[in-house]
């Protein structure tokens, strides 16, 4: 019988070898992770070690002013301090007094945008380091200020006399000979809008459009007005309709259609820039005759036609041989409509925002804001917006309290009146002017 041999015998010794490693290697990580640690912390002191400290603001005091100086504005560049020297009234004798006064640069506001229609865009235009000195005084300051340098002096007077800035110097143009009268700069750059006579500000609320969809018009008629309510002449049921928003109180217009740049149809019987002067007539005494009541015009569309002076001039004759006012809807910031309507003798105005160019509740609730501080500000406010189921609904909550707020609506032609937008042989620039594009800037949509 074969005999089996026993195997080797299985060394147990191995595994007592293996522990030994493991600890060996735990302590030569431990070593590496604190030598990389302590590299990168003198790698850090040393970075800190080169870097150069920001530089000091001086605080050596600038030069004084050259004797018989009112008041010199030295910049600093280095310091970000401007000096302004004081002068007493009464010559004394002694040093003036050097006022260091930091200059911190405005926020840049948004570019403008030209030849653009829409309501909610720009704001309004920050100064310039140049604009500085005309910067209004907070309430007290100068009283303060004052207070604190005539102690200084021993009970001397002292005034501040900044230097104005100098305006920017225009080329001059030559004016055709057709052109209005021309209206001071200052008139526009800083417009004093007269404010409506009466115990509150007045806001002006226009729906165009009106005519093509009954449920729609029908509802607009039913909101509390006075309300100003345009109709496309080219409708089937504008007679209609018409007659009954006059029943309901509402003042009636022509919203009269015109040629707009694009390829855009603004509808049957619109008045182009190419017909002739009796073919626009024809068709602007059709409109007004389809719209019964109609008290009053303003434009659908007619970013190319409220841009030809000729188209318009022959619109405005028109309009005067009518009677009927008219209201630029502004589609466009190159509209010469309204100093060619006071030339000829049409008592006019022009749209300051548009309610619903984005036709979201939000959207629409804050122009209705915007629309009621313009015209606390400024004492009068035109809106023009259109028959969409959310400006309808919202107009239908937020006109009740406009009147709680104290806020008066008044129709287009009561507006024209309250601005003093009537014919006369110079055009009032507050007419020219609308109140939105003297605060706001022009427009950016055109139509």
């Amino acid at each position: 019988m074969p005999t089996i041999e026993p195997g080797a015998a299985y060394r147990m010794d191995r595994f007592a070898i293996r522990p030994r490693r493991r600890r060996r290697f735990r302590r030569r990580g431990r070593r590496w992770i604190r030598a990389i640690l302590l590299a990168g912390f003198g790698l850090l002191l040393v970075l800190l070690a080169l870097e150069p400290l920001p530089p000091r603001r001086s605080t050596t005091p600038l030069p004084p002013p050259p004797e018989g100086a009112a008041a010199i504005r030295h910049p600093a560049a280095e310091s970000g301090l401007a000096t302004v020297a004081l002068a007493p009234l009464e010559p004394r004798g002694g040093p003036a007094i050097e006022l260091p006064i930091p200059l911190v640069q405005p926020p840049i506001g948004e570019p403008m945008i030209e030849g653009f229609e829409a309501p909610h865009g720009p704001s309004e235009p920050s100064p310039s380091f140049g604009d500085l000195a005309a910067e209004p005084t907070p309430p007290g300051e100068r009283e303060r200020l004052a207070g604190d340098l005539a102690r200084a002096r021993g009970g001397e007077l002292a005034a501040l006399v900044p230097l104005p800035a100098s305006p920017p110097v225009e080329p001059k143009r030559a004016v055709p000979a057709d052109d209005p009268p021309p209206v001071a700069p200052a008139a526009l750059a800083v417009p004093r809008l007269r404010g409506p006579s009466g115990p509150a500000p007045a806001l002006t609320v226009i729906l165009d459009d009106l005519g093509t969809n009954r449920s729609a018009t029908r509802r607009a008629i039913r909101l509390p007005g006075p309300l100003t309510l345009a109709f496309l002449a080219y409708a089937e049921a504008t007679p209609e309709l018409a007659r009954e928003a006059a029943a309901a109180g509402h003042e009636v217009f022509v919203h009269l259609a015109m040629e707009p740049l694009g390829g855009e149809d603004p509808g049957p019987m619109a008045l182009l820039s190419g017909l002739a002067p009796e073919e626009l007539r024809r068709r602007l005494r059709w409109a007004v005759e389809r719209v019964p009541g109609a008290v009053g015009v303003n434009n659908h569309m007619g970013s190319r036609l409220t841009a030809d002076r000729r188209a318009m001039t022959v619109v405005m004759d028109e309009l005067v041989r009518l009677g009927l006012p008219f209201v630029d809807s502004r589609t466009t910031s190159a509209s010469v409509a309204l100093p060619v309507a006071l030339r000829a003798g049409v008592p006019a105005t022009g749209r300051d925002l548009f309610l619903d160019h984005d036709p979201r509740p939000t959207a629409i609730l804050a122009q209705l804001e915007r629309a009621e501080r313009l015209a606390r500000r400024t004492g009068s406010a035109v809106l023009i917006g259109h028959p969409y189921p959310s400006t309808l609904e919202v107009l239908e909550s937020w006109l009740p309290r406009a009147r709680e707020r104290g806020l008066r609506l008044v129709p287009a032609t009561r507006m024209i009146a309250l601005r003093d937008c009537v014919a006369g042989a110079t055009p009032v620039p507050e007419c020219l002017v609308p109140a939105a594009l003297a605060v706001e800037g022009p427009p950016p949509v055109a139509q």
